[in-house]
This record gives C-alpha cells, structure tokens and sequence, in this order.
C-alpha cells in the first residue's frame, strides 16, 4: 500500500521566511530517503519556484480575505476532505482543525504562549489556534528540547507525542565564499568594510534595540566597523532609525527589511559576528547557519540557545548594552577567542544536517501512516 502525505507547503509559495528554509531543507533531504511507496504532494495558494526534491505541486488559489489562517482553515480543508491523503505535514504552527485526516504539525516555538505582551492583537489571534491544532495533531514536531518542555507545559500536549527533530544546515555553507559572490553581496550592501549583523526579524523578543545600543558603545574604537540588521520589523518593534540616531551612529547602521536569497550565505559568512540577543528562540536557525560558516556568535543564554549552541558562542548574561558591547569587543581584539568560538562552531554545524533531520520527521510520517506490510 502506498503511503500518500500532503504537504501544507503555502510558505514556499511566498518571500522565503526561516520556515521556509526549513521545509525546503528537510523535504530536499527526504525525498531521497523516501521508498518507492512514500509519496509527498505539496499543496499551496499560488507556485512554489524550483519545488524542494522536484515534488508535484497542486495550488489551491484563495481569492478572498483572511490570508494564511483563511486559506488552511477553508480552502485546504476543503482540498482535504474531497481527497483525503493518509498524512498531512503542516510544518507552520497549525493545521486545518475540521477534517478528519491524520495530521502533523511543526511547532516552531510557543513564545506567543510565554509572552502575549510581545505581540499584536492580530497576530495573538492567528497563534490561538496553535494550542488546538497541536492537541489534535497525532504527533507534534519541534526542532528543540526546550521547546518541547514549552509545548507540554504551556499548550498542554501529551509530552509522549512530541518528537524532537533539531534543524539543520546545508553543506554549502561550509564552503569558502567566492569572490564573484562576495562582490554581489558588497554591491548590494553598500559598504566595504567590516560590519556586525543581526539576522531575523527585528522583533522584541530578540533585543535590537540593544545590539544598537551596544554597536554606538563600539564605534569610536572601530571607527571603520558597521551595525547590519537585515530582517522585517515584526510590531511592536523598536525604533533603530530613531535610536541609532540619538546615539549618533545612524549613518553606521545599515537597515536591511530583506535578504535577497542569493545574498543570504555570504551576508553570513562575511560578518565579524553574529549578533543574537534572543529571550526567546525555539533553535535559532540564524546562529547555526553563522556557525556552519565561521562566524562567531554573540548569543543571550536563554531558552533553547545554549542548547543549540554548546560551547560555540560567545555569551551575555542579560541584556544590557554594556555587557554586550564587552562580548563584541573580545571578539573584536582577541583572535584566539575567535578561532575557539569558530571551530567549536563548525564542529557543532556539522552534527545538525538536514539528512538528520529529514530522517526524524520521516521515521514519525512513518509510524503514524498505514500498514504497508
């Protein structure tokens, strides 16, 4: 009997996120360890360009009000109920709530469970419905330890049907960067010299404000060093043009809202360090990627970030810019420091692959589809 799995693949068909990256990564990786009777169909509201393991496509438009909640919970579930699969794989959050099918579900991280205050009144409305699709889900993915412990606890899901699948890294991004790509990147950054990054979403949970604030602390010591912080805002958040101005760094801190995929691995590895001064991460995808290429960390020790992490980064106690701007200046005058933090870092990248972590969700896809014996 042939294992049919639906795949909730709307994120690819919209501005690569983090979840993106993380689907496309881990159906690459599983296509090849699938059997000649597992079959993967992704399912999405517009085209999916180079579909991850060249995996059929079927689009299922919603034209009307209601955006990513409207079109899981209506249009999917009525794609679903005319031609049910054995699995659906939902890797963002939640999944349609009336339909029968067995359903996985990622949950990423519950930090609108942890801290409501962090967000708007919209977005704690579309994260509701994460408590409910978990419980229903017949198994629930989460990509750390301490996510896992917050699924449990906060959202009340039997601890015996969450499974642990850490995310991974692509090879390549190991792998030097070549000249042709870093003029790319240094064409489309518009600076030439040195510069710290924050990657991600600017959003309260992850303390922009002060690696701002810690960056103006720095400035007249490196006088040829640059703050990038590439990432949309995610309201409410901080005002950086408005700080870095009061600060006096304001023509020193470079806003990027996007990056373009082509720029992403070499805006990375061309970093003096990765600045993340997260309260809050379910894994950080971010700091491994950093980690892969050979940037050092700077990292708040909190949440699943020392998990991930290890002895590979450079750690702030609390996030205070002073502390902070003490961290990035040992980085910046010690190079012993740095080649420490850099090894530790591509030891502990090449542990977490996406081959790994393909495996683990195809192992839970497996246990729960039918019978095939």
């Amino acid at each position: 009997m042939v294992m049919q799995v639906a795949v909730d693949a709307r994120v690819l068909s919209h501005r690569p996120t983090g979840v993106a990256r993380y689907l496309r990564g881990v159906l690459e990786a599983m296509v090849p360890q699938m059997a000649a009777d597992e079959r993967l169909e992704l399912l999405s509201d517009g085209a999916i360009a180079d579909p991850p393991g060249g995996l059929p496509v079927r689009i299922l438009r919603w034209p009307l009000p209601g955006g990513d909640p409207a079109w899981r919970q209506l249009r999917l579930a009525a794609a679903l109920a005319r031609r049910p699969p054995d699995l659906l794989f939902c890797p963002f959050y939640t999944v349609p709530l009336l339909v029968g099918v067995p359903r996985v579900v990622t949950v990423h991280d519950v930090s609108f469970a942890a801290h409501p205050e962090w967000f708007r009144h919209r977005s704690r409305l579309a994260f509701s419905l994460v408590g409910p699709s978990a419980r229903r889900a017949r198994a629930v993915l989460t990509p750390s330890r301490f996510s896992a412990g917050e699924i449990e606890r906060r959202l009340g899901v039997e601890r015996e049907k969450i499974h642990v699948t850490p995310l991974g890294v692509d090879a390549n991004w190991s792998a030097p960067i070549g000249e042709v790509e870093r003029r790319a990147l240094r064409k489309w950054l518009g600076v030439d010299g040195p510069y710290l990054l924050h990657l991600g979403a600017v959003h309260l949970r992850r303390h922009v404000d002060v690696s701002v604030d810690a960056f103006a602390r720095l400035a007249a010591l490196h006088p040829d060093l640059s703050l990038v912080v590439a990432g949309p805002d995610q309201p409410p958040a901080p005002d950086l043009v408005a700080l870095a101005r009061r600060r006096g760094v304001a023509d020193r801190v470079l806003r990027r809202p996007w990056v373009p995929a082509e720029h992403l691995r070499a805006l990375v590895a061309e970093a003096r360090a990765l600045i993340y001064l997260s309260d809050y991460e379910g894994f950080g995808l971010p700091a491994l990627e950093a980690m892969a290429c050979g940037t050092p960390v700077v990292a708040l020790r909190r949440a699943s970030l020392p998990e991930v992490l290890g002895e590979a980064a450079v750690w702030a106690e609390s996030a205070d810019p002073t502390e902070v701007a003490g961290a990035v200046a040992h980085l910046l005058e010690e190079d012993s420091l740095v080649d420490r933090v850099v090894d530790a870092g591509r030891h502990r990248a090449r542990s977490l692959t996406w081959e790994s972590c393909a495996r683990r969700t195809l192992a839970v896809l497996r246990q729960l589809g039918p019978d095939r014996a």
